[in-house]
């Protein structure tokens, strides 16, 4: 099927025959006797190559290893860099290809003097990311004055004014097909002597051409100027059998509505308002418009100094948010100068530090909030600008496989469907989602890119999309992973409001603001359907979420984007993408967005979600989690930490009511990727874990392991109930001299308590304990007698004071080094174990109070 999308005529290899001259094709001689007929038509499906590759019949199968021979005739000039996929479902000539990045040549002989049609086919049915220039050598193109031949006939030819030289060789065309279209190139060619060589040269600007087949035949023709004509096939679906999958979702919320039937004694409902989310938007909004660049309306990194990714378009968002639902009129002009700009840059693909991606649900919600407070002279030019651009070739993720990227812009693009700025016969959403099923790999419904605020982050926007209506392609199962996954949070949910640590971004404030939008939506479903009950549980999560982030308001009106108080101009656990605009305004966008969400549902009073109950461990084994809550004493724990952000074991404890960050609620490195200050020493990897002394005398910790060294973690849940929560963990594999290592765990309200055994291991062991020790704003208060560490913020930093208590150990010493991570800088506290310990065991118990 023909899309449209780029049917145009590209004018450089065209032949131009003027006047009654003779036309010569191929298989004729300048004496006029025949060609060999063998000689007249070639054709090359390129793909794995060799017996493996099920070529087309009346093809020549050629792989990447296809090296040009005399005898065959043709065939590549270097196959260094070249490689080959095969993709089924496109049909046989177009599933498979050879692909590369440098420039390639592949090289044809034998073929008479005379004009040829040369035909290029070019397309993934996977990614839609190649860029494939096509150029000719030894079969030299037009300038559009003449056919490009010496001679042909006798004497030779003199047509258009051409003088007989050749010209020299030159492109033909650049094809950038989409995912799932294939472009086809057809071009006349002319070899314009006998015996010369044609060289069909592929390269890419991206560092990505690819190649499907080639045909050489003569030309019954002349096509004057090359032309592409597109082809667009079904997108494969990744989608695995998500609506017959058994739930596990369902177990978990029948058990929390048993437990929740008696309210804790201690519940205590945040007193939150619908409008506290516009309160929130409302003093960064006055903050950011400060930093508005008047003449372009983009938003300026008071500390970068540009303007840096989406926060633009975010501004825009929030600010079209407080016009609309606050009577700020006074920010009708700073809203709608920050639309001209994103709207504009978005749709000439120039959006700052190349972030297209994330614009379109953002612009969407602005155009659609802001157009009755402008001008329609105005508000046409927002819309003209999202109709003139091409998603296929703007955004950069990849369709169906560019991750969280790829959601967003499609979830966008499926909102400018739904407001008639999108052809109805433009399929990127579709495409889009049909690849993102295999990243929805699991019945608990999450989105397992890794890092845990990347689970959610994506789902907000596809969660949005679907409560606004979206009812196009994998509608059925976008809508029941969403429902899933939107339960799966709750238990994942710390009581303090936290989206659970853990990878890149995490303890940024938008893990929190990204929450407020999933709960409002579903709280509103959750109405909707009659589930009361259901609605009340969502209503609380969201509020908590919601109350976590007050918490980080700087006097200023903007926030801390990272759980701390270090100066942001230091970037002080900031990711290398992380700045102060950007992670201000996106979850500012995403508060609007859960303001709106909100509106049905601002009478359900709150209940106590799983976060405030607990009685449950939850593991969720495609992301190395395990989280555990007995009355709102919370233990989260990777069994397969990424170093570069976390430690392996248990890395947060968190209590209801209790500064979280005291909890601890990081790890330290030896070698994070966030940022830290320069010079800043190097401790070990660890969580709240044990080290022990491995077969090279060195010491080891529990939370330096990785995958490698574990064969496999078991887990097995003893008790789970509103007073009482016991499991263990078991890590067995090569672990730096232990064959295995077991953590008992038993949570009960107010207190957090493991036991690490380390079977067959006599000699001594340590308990190493971060303690949170300045967040960079105040130093904590750290009490430290014999075998307790007890740690506290005065004033308004925090409330509660966590003790550890190390049972077995003659003391617990504080280490003075301070190691910085997420939350400020930390002190080590260790307790020392004589040998044997490990084998019977050593306990810790942490208090909240």
């Amino acid at each position: 099927m023909s899309t449209g999308r780029r049917s145009f005529l590209v004018g450089m290899a065209g032949v131009v025959v003027s006047g009654a001259a003779p036309l010569l094709t191929a298989g004729a001689t300048r004496g006029g006797e025949p060609a060999d007929a063998a000689n007249r038509s070639l054709k090359f499906d390129f793909g794995v190559g060799g017996a493996e590759q099920k070529a087309v019949p009346g093809y020549e199968a050629v792989g990447p290893g296809d090296t040009f021979t005399a005898e065959r005739g043709w065939g590549w000039l270097q196959t260094e860099g070249l490689n080959a996929r095969d993709r089924d479902g496109a049909g046989p000539l177009k599933r498979d290809f050879v692909f590369g990045a440098k420039a390639q040549t592949f090289r044809i002989t034998g073929l008479p003097l005379g004009l040829y049609r040369l035909t290029v086919v070019a397309g993934d049915l996977t990614f839609g990311n190649h860029v494939t220039h096509v150029s000719l050598k030894g079969a030299v193109r037009s300038d559009g004055r003449g056919i490009p031949l010496q001679s042909l006939g006798n004497p030779p030819l003199k047509i258009d004014g051409y003088d007989g030289r050749p010209k020299p060789p030159g492109e033909i065309a650049t094809l950038r097909p989409a995912l799932a279209e294939f472009d086809t190139l057809t071009a006349t060619i002319a070899i314009p002597e006998e015996g010369t060589p044609l060289d069909i040269v592929f390269d890419s600007p991206e560092n990505n051409w690819i190649v499907n087949a080639l045909t050489v035949e003569p030309a019954t023709e002349v096509i004057k100027v090359a032309r592409i004509t597109q082809e667009r096939v079904p997108v494969p679906s990744d989608w695995g059998p998500v609506l017959t999958w058994p739930d596990p979702t369902a177990a978990l919320l029948a058990g929390h509505r048993k437990r929740a039937e008696k309210t804790p004694k201690a519940f205590k409902a945040t007193g939150l308002k619908r409008a506290d989310y516009l309160h929130l938007i409302a003093g960064e909004i006055d903050f950011w418009k400060t930093q508005q660049d008047q003449k372009t309306g983009a938003i300026i990194d008071p500390y970068k100094k540009i303007e840096w990714q989406y926060s633009t378009p975010a501004f825009a968002h929030a600010a079209s948010a407080l016009v609309a639902y606050a009577d700020r009129k006074d920010l009708i002009e700073p809203a709608a100068k920050a639309l001209d700009w994103s709207a504009h840059t978005l749709s000439t693909r120039t959006a700052a530090t190349g972030h297209e991606d994330f614009f379109a649900p953002m612009l969407a919600h602005a155009i659609r909030l802001l157009k009755p407070y402008v001008p329609a002279e105005r508000s046409g030019v927002w819309e003209n600008d999202i109709r003139r651009f091409d998603p296929f070739t703007t955004y950069r993720a990849g369709v169906g496989r560019g991750g969280n990227w790829n959601v967003v812009a499609a979830s966008g693009e499926a909102l400018f469907h739904k407001m008639g700025l999108r052809d109805a016969k433009n399929t990127f959403a579709e495409a889009s989602f049909a690849g993102q099923g295999a990243v929805f790999g699991t019945p608990y419904g999450l989105y397992l890119e890794g890092p845990m605020p990347y689970d959610h982050f994506p789902r907000l926007w596809a969660g949005d999309l679907i409560a606004r209506g979206y009812r196009g392609p994998y509608y059925r199962e976008l809508t029941e992973v969403l429902r899933r996954a939107s339960i799966t949070s709750l238990f994942m949910q710390s009581p303090s409001g936290e989206l659970p640590a853990g990878g890149r971004s995490a303890h940024h404030q938008w893990n929190e603001a990204e929450q407020c939008v999933t709960y409002e939506i579903y709280s509103a479903r959750a109405l909707l359907n009659g589930d009361n009950e259901l609605a009340s549980y969502y209503k609380r999560a969201a509020h908590l979420a919601l109350q976590s982030m007050r918490r980080w308001v700087r006097p200023s009106g903007e926030m801390q984007i990272v759980k701390n108080w270090v100066d942001p101009s230091k970037g002080h656990a900031f990711e290398g993408y992380s700045a102060h605009s950007q992670y201000n305004l996106l979850p500012m966008s995403m508060l609007a967005t859960a303001f709106e969400h909100a509106e049905t549902t601002q009478n359900v009073a709150e209940k106590p979600s799983p976060a405030d109950v607990g009685g449950y461990v939850l593991q969720i084994e495609a992301l190395h989690k395990i989280f555990a809550n007995c009355g709102g004493a919370y233990a989260e724990i990777d069994t397969s930490g990424d170093h570069h952000y976390d430690a392996t074991g248990l890395i947060r404890v968190h209590f209801a009511g209790i500064s979280p960050q005291l909890g601890p609620s990081d790890s330290v490195l030896a070698h994070p990727v966030y940022r830290i200050p320069a010079g800043s020493p190097v401790p070990l990897t660890t969580g709240i874990g044990v080290a022990w002394q491995g077969t090279d005398s060195a010491w080891h910790t529990l939370g330096e392991l990785v995958k490698a060294d574990i064969k496999t973690v078991g887990v097995e849940t003893t008790e789970a109930t509103t007073g009482r929560v016991a499991f263990r963990v078991r890590y067995e594999g090569n672990l730096h001299g232990l064959t295995a290592i077991e953590e008992r765990f038993v949570l009960t309200p107010g207190q957090v308590e493991v036991t690490t055994v380390l079977p067959g291991y006599a000699g001594p062991v340590r308990r190493i304990i971060p303690i949170l020790a300045d967040d960079g704003r105040t130093k904590t208060v750290i009490d430290a007698s014999g075998n307790r560490i007890t740690v506290s913020q005065p004033g308004r930093a925090g409330t509660g004071s966590p003790t550890f208590t190390a049972v077995g150990t003659s003391a617990l010493t504080l280490g003075a080094e301070l190691y910085p991570n997420h939350n400020g800088w930390a002190r080590l506290a260790v307790g020392e174990y004589p040998a044997g310990s490990g084998e019977r065991g050593i306990r810790l118990i942490i208090t909240g109070r």
